[in-house]
């Protein structure tokens, strides 16, 4: 057993390295793209005066402004109950179905499985206490499968970019996120949400929105159930009925608050902690002097081939 554990610190801190590695192309276009650290531009946020529209959340938004040449946003840091990003929020208890989905998805983020960590966080969620190594797990992003639309959301946050683009002559609104170079409609123009049954369920599914106030509720459903509610492996089923309420409290900041329905796999509705995002000058996010967010697609020959070198390390 000893010798076990000491391969899987080994494997897993080269996992880490490689990991790491990989990680460099995003380090470098982020100092490319406005720098980071001593010298970066004050973020207006919350005190900025400037009139604007409440109901126009077109730009475009990050987590981390300090990656573009800002200062940093601190109602824009999650509320982890575990390393990594996800949707958090309070729980629910799970139903038989949904304990059994979960713990067929092993999710390598988290708290190390029978961790020392692990066991120091009693009061955390057994579904964040699951971490395996990569190579020993089954998450779908690391076969470049679609994240899915909360799993979008919620990694739009310290890694990642999202674009926001209003067509008010189609009532609708474009939501473009950087990683994996995916959208989502949100369809203001009156129309009901489809039956399930009458339509093929979708990764980031039906989405339709109406102004309450300076409030957009945007209901979803319709939803592929092979996606994973965040990183840590939550199931979703194809019952499942998303709402978001958005609002943009200041000229620098969109936020949401999120809450998921979802009989099959929870026993009560389970809201999310909630989401703020900073504006980004599109002149922060130019590399080459083209501005906007990156295609940073998930390229499943990449993929492929770094997981042939992930999976030697750690013995598979």
């Amino acid at each position: 057993m000893a010798k076990k554990n000491a391969l899987m610190r080994v494997t897993g801190a080269i996992v880490t390295v490689l990991i790491a590695l990989t990680a460099v192309p995003m380090e470098m276009r982020a100092q490319q793209r406005g720098g980071r650290g001593a010298g970066a531009a004050p973020d207006p946020g919350d005190t900025d005066t400037r009139p604007y529209d409440k109901h126009d959340f077109s730009g475009l938004w990050a987590r981390n402004p300090q990656a573009y040449g800002l200062g940093p946003c601190t109602e824009c840091r999650d509320q982890a109950l575990a390393p990594g990003y996800g949707f958090f929020g309070t729980v629910p208890p799970r139903t038989a179905e949904g304990e059994k989905r979960l713990l067929a998805n092993k999710p390598g983020r988290g708290y190390e499985l029978n961790s020392k960590e692990a066991k120091d966080h009693p009061d955390v969620d057994s579904g964040y206490k699951r971490a395996v190594l990569p190579a020993f797990g089954n998450d779908p992003e690391g076969r470049c499968e679609p994240l899915g639309l909360m799993r979008n959301i919620a990694f739009s946050g310290g890694g990642a970019t999202m674009e926001m683009v209003q067509a008010k002559a189609n009532d609708k609104i474009i939501q473009r996120f950087e990683w994996t170079w995916d959208n989502r409609e949100i369809w203001l123009d009156g129309r009901q949400l489809p039956k399930v049954e009458d339509y093929l369920p979708r990764f980031n599914g039906y989405s339709v929105g109406k102004w309450e106030g300076d409030t957009l509720v945007v209901t979803t459903n319709g939803f592929d159930d092979r996606q994973w509610l965040d990183q840590y492996g939550f199931p979703v089923s194809e019952k499942a009925v998303l709402e978001e309420r958005w609002d943009r409290p200041s000229p620098n900041r969109l936020r949401v608050k999120m809450t998921l329905t979802d009989p099959v796999n929870y026993t009560r509705p389970w809201p999310a902690s909630v989401k703020v995002w900073a504006l980004i000058p599109t002149s922060k996010m130019s590399v080459g002097g083209w501005g906007g967010i990156l295609e940073d697609r998930c390229v499943p020959s990449d993929e492929h081939l770094f997981n042939t070198f992930r999976d030697k390390a750690a013995g598979k």
